[in-house]
């Protein structure tokens, strides 16, 4: 079983978050973003595989092993109050929100890598559905973070001094998965590195308004809050 924490840090986010329930509702309706017609992942048509749900008791945690860390997309960075949708907060039906919303303006925002290095799973980008419902999800890339071996060292040297030798690295299981882009940057199987763009943000999918959603899934948990990560 992985370890987990409850995260007491950052002091200034978990503020964020207890006052987000009353501040959901003007922040939505000034920056337009929201859902309509079904508000779950899933339903409808589309390509690849929708991220699985996790549990709300994941909200605030820090995994020891997670590895992704940052703030996903060139906009704001670090600022809080343009976090539209935190998660487990819920949609219009009642049912759980299992990423974090971040409202930007629409085509002109890169969705960014927040891993040491990636492989691209998923990159759909809805070129056979017009409406580009996917899921719900529009056009979205999913990425898998992958971490050194345990004897990377050692394995660099023997792979002639790369750092990026793929026999140096390991699949992780952890996954992050953005969605509603406008356009995107990468194709499956590409390797990318921290801090690389994935796409431009937009309004496909499930949306009203321009944003991001940002969603990480633990390999043995499900999905877990990426708030407690955003800033580290």
């Amino acid at each position: 079983m992985k370890k987990k924490s409850i995260l007491l840090v950052p002091l200034a986010g978990l503020v964020v978050c207890l006052c987000c329930a009353l501040a959901l509702q003007s922040i939505a309706a000034q920056s337009q973003v929201g859902y309509r017609k079904s508000y779950s992942y899933g339903q409808g048509s589309g390509a690849g595989e929708v991220p699985g749900s996790g549990v709300c008791s994941n909200t605030g945690i820090v995994f020891s092993d997670n590895p992704f860390r940052g703030w996903p997309v060139d906009y704001e960075q670090g600022n809080w109050s343009y976090i539209t949708f935190y998660f487990c907060a819920s949609y219009p039906d009642g049912s759980p929100h299992w990423g974090v919303d971040f409202g930007v303006p629409a085509e002109t925002t890169t969705a960014l890598v927040t891993t040491e290095r990636a492989i691209v799973r998923q990159a759909s980008d809805c070129s056979a559905e017009p409406s580009c419902w996917n899921y719900g999800m529009g056009r979205y890339v999913q990425i898998e973070a992958q971490v050194r071996i345990p004897e990377y060292e050692q394995c660099v040297s023997e792979q002639g001094g790369d750092p990026q030798a793929n026999a140096c690295w390991a699949d992780s299981g952890w996954r992050a998965t953005y969605m509603h882009l406008d356009s995107i940057a990468v194709s499956v199987g590409q390797v990318v590195y921290r801090s690389e763009g994935l796409g431009k943000t937009d309004n496909s999918g499930n949306s009203t308004g321009p944003h991001l959603h940002y969603q990480i899934n633990s390999p043995a948990s499900g999905a877990v809050d990426p708030a407690p990560t955003l800033l580290n």
